[in-house]
């Protein structure tokens, strides 16, 4: 195998959360330019469409489910779904994921459940749905692969943010314990860990110019992230090319946990 052949992941799918735009979208363009098909979820429809037409006029192929990450049985059947149309599930990218902005004392019961069950809760179901379709399928030399898109917020405290960061820092977590559980089964589970990137979730700071500044002097590249930066990442995870590696978190940041 050369190794641009071992970043291909011709005759595989994939499934993407959250993939109504930002760093989902960026995710799902790059695994079905490199060949996979690819299922695109999330909550808008017609934003999903829009994604799967992009892909289609790259030459790549995909199709959208609309899916609510929120209920359990909607993402276990999603998951199965797409396993049973293309007669197996090899990649899943766990993207889906809330924040909100709010002093500590001011987080509702409501916010803080909403934000982890979307984002780690969420996390657990479909990829402990994931490994069950590849342990049913029987073929324990068929690579697949788990890619959870976590956050610097797992390695750095951000202030307002407590139920988002303790919910990355649950996936982080999540990550390493499912390496361990799939170690030998054919199956590897790393993650993401992006800094700021220039996507809706971080809208308001970016929307600051003095936030913005202020933000720059963090970053040792002195930059904010392109969406489309993070697709290359997420096929090395998902392909061969990252066949020894499982367990890992790589930080995605232009160096800010590194300083």
């Amino acid at each position: 195998m050369s190794v641009l052949d071992a970043f291909q992941l011709d005759g595989r799918t994939a499934l993407v959360t959250g993939a109504t735009g930002g760093l989902g979208e960026q995710a799902a363009i790059a695994l079905a330019d490199a060949g996979a098909t690819v299922v695109v979820t999330g909550r808008r429809e017609e934003r999903l469409n829009a994604v799967v037409d992009r892909i289609r006029a790259l030459g790549g192929s995909a199709r959208a489910r609309v899916l609510d990450m929120t209920d359990a049985a909607a993402v276990r059947a999603t998951l199965a779904e797409a396993a049973a149309e293309s007669g197996h599930l090899d990649v899943l990218v766990n993207n889906a994921a809330q924040a909100h902005q709010a002093d500590l004392l001011e987080i509702t019961d409501a916010q803080w459940a909403g934000i982890v069950e979307v984002n780690l809760t969420a996390v657990f179901t479909a990829s402990q749905q994931f490994v069950r379709l590849h342990s049913e399928a029987g073929d324990a030399t068929r690579p697949a692969s788990i890619v959870n898109i976590a956050s610097l917020a797992a390695t750095i405290g951000v202030r307002g943010q407590a139920a988002y960061v303790a919910s990355k820092s649950g996936v982080a977590g999540l990550t390493r314990a499912l390496a361990l559980d799939t170690a030998r089964t054919g199956l590897r589970v790393n993650a993401l860990s992006p800094g700021y990137f220039a996507t809706d979730m971080p809208g308001e700071v970016l929307a600051d110019e003095a936030a913005t500044a202020a933000l720059l002097k963090k970053i040792p590249m002195r930059r904010i992230g392109e969406p489309a930066e993070i697709g290359p990442a997420v096929v090395f995870l998902a392909s061969d090319a990252s066949r020894y590696m499982t367990g890992a978190i790589i930080n995605f940041d232009g160096g800010y946990t590194a300083a």
